[in-house]
């Protein structure tokens, strides 16, 4: 995952996500950045991905197309990500109202004391405290199969 705040990453893809990443953060929205295999993502909430491959940003609008039932995305180019910001903060204000958090996701945050507003991201501190290192999940080494990536 990268964890790099408006400085150039790795790979201008990288860069681009950690550049969004820090304006939806000035709009209150929180999101995670990982790279791999040519693409950044930024992981905002259910049905809110945004990624990648440092040419332009693009997500899912959550609409389909009326003739040929499939997903329509949006797509900017990077260079505005400002403005990017604020039309994905509108996407999340809308994600939020209709898919809340379960009730386990919800009750885990609201009982773990670490974090902004009790999220999990605390729970590493004890262990970055013990050994002195932040370890990130990579991605897997193999690729998946487009059926998995596309939940077919």
């Amino acid at each position: 995952m990268a964890n790099l705040r408006g400085v150039l990453a790795g790979t201008p893809a990288v860069h681009a996500a950690c550049l969004l990443r820090d304006e939806l953060a000035r709009h209150g929205v929180q999101g995670d950045v990982h790279d791999g295999y040519g693409l950044a993502l930024v992981s905002v909430w259910a049905d809110l991905v945004i990624w990648t491959d440092g040419m332009v940003y693009r997500w899912w609008t959550g609409r389909l197309s009326p003739r040929t039932r499939r997903r329509l995305y949006a797509v900017y180019g990077l260079d505005n990500p400002a403005a990017v910001a604020r039309v994905v903060a509108q996407r999340y204000t809308e994600l939020k109202e209709s898919h809340p958090r379960s009730g386990l996701i919800a009750e885990a945050l609201r009982t773990c004391p670490y974090g902004p507003e009790g999220g999990w991201v605390g729970l590493l501190r004890p262990g970055v405290a013990v050994t002195g290192r932040d370890d990130r999940v990579g991605l897997p080494s193999a690729s998946l199969p487009l059926d998995a990536l596309h939940g077919q």
